[in-house]
């Protein structure tokens, strides 16, 4: 099934968060390989029934090196990203030492979040900003625990270099499915950029991984023109395994334990896009993600 090195229990005494684990996905793969290597996976799905299930298949598919945890939240809202934190500060107590962000969303149509945000942006920029901002002492205390920094990886994908910086996260106007999803994808690309930047020698790491054209599954579900794009060109696609082997090198390989801020595909680091590398885009995104963050914040607390 897989072209991975065979697995070697790295990652025995580890507990990490995998969003988004449908069976036959590129999640599903990635916590299966992360389980093979003697991790605790906390695995992720928008219920608890589903999350149960992916886990039942797992413990089948998986080589019982490592454990699999269910945990699950519905990520279209900045507060089921805080409540899937807090599940997993439950599940690990003790901290954790890998987030993989991998759940995504696209939609044929223009709806809006709980939040006011346009769907694609709110499950594939915000809700992992909100999720990674929520356990970020997690994480810190994942790295105090291992004596090394705990690792984050956002899934980017291949088209990002498309999408255009928008300032209204709404996407008035005429929609397009495609062009919210190149937006989505170059927003959380610039984020993790000036994330990295903010957490670099702070025990705490952060990579983009594109996994490259593998079946996923996602485009059928998306419907739309995604849902076409994958009917026709499914059979010349890789294994989902094949878009998981970037998110285990840096989860695995020591010579990566340090590097950050980083675009990677499934063999290597390389350069994204010349857009998503311009910093001030990149702050500009960070700082409107911490504005729409923060608000969130406070009128929680207003209704208090």
């Amino acid at each position: 099934m897989s072209t991975l090195p065979s697995p070697s229990g790295r990652l025995r005494g580890q507990t990490i968060l995998v969003t988004g684990t449908t069976k036959g996905g590129i999640g599903y793969e990635t916590a299966r390989l992360l389980g093979d290597e003697g991790a605790t996976v906390l695995t992720h799905a928008r219920t608890p029934d589903a999350a149960r299930s992916n886990v039942e298949s797992l413990v089948v598919d998986g080589n019982g090196a490592g454990r699999f945890v269910p945990v699950a939240a519905d990520l279209s809202s900045i507060a089921g990203a805080r409540a899937l934190a807090e599940a997993a500060r439950a599940a690990a107590p003790g901290g954790i030492h890998g987030l993989v962000n991998n759940a995504g969303a696209g939609f044929k149509d223009r709806r809006l979040s709980p939040d006011g945000i346009e769907m694609t942006m709110a499950i594939n920029h915000v809700a992992v900003a909100a999720l990674t901002d929520a356990l970020l002492d997690s994480l810190h205390a994942g790295a105090d625990s291992l004596g090394r920094p705990s690792r984050i990886v956002s899934m980017t994908a291949l088209i990002e270099g498309r999408g255009k910086v928008e300032t209204d996260w709404s996407f008035p106007g005429k929609y397009s499915q495609t062009q919210a999803y190149f937006n989505a994808k170059l927003a959380n690309l610039l984020w993790v950029y000036a994330m990295a930047r903010r957490l670099d020698g702070h025990g705490i790491t952060v990579n983009a991984v594109s996994p490259g054209s593998v079946n996923s599954g996602f485009g059928a579900k998306a419907g739309g023109t995604f849902g076409l794009v994958m009917k026709l060109g499914s059979p010349l696609y890789g294994h989902a395994s094949k878009g998981s082997a970037g998110v285990i090198r840096i989860m695995t390989d020591p010579g990566l334990a340090t590097v950050t801020g980083g675009y990677h595909t499934p063999s290597k680091q390389k350069n994204s896009s010349k857009k998503s590398r311009t910093e001030h885009l990149q702050e500009q995104v960070y700082l409107q993600t911490e504005r729409t963050l923060r608000a969130h914040r406070d009128n929680r607390q207003e209704r208090r």
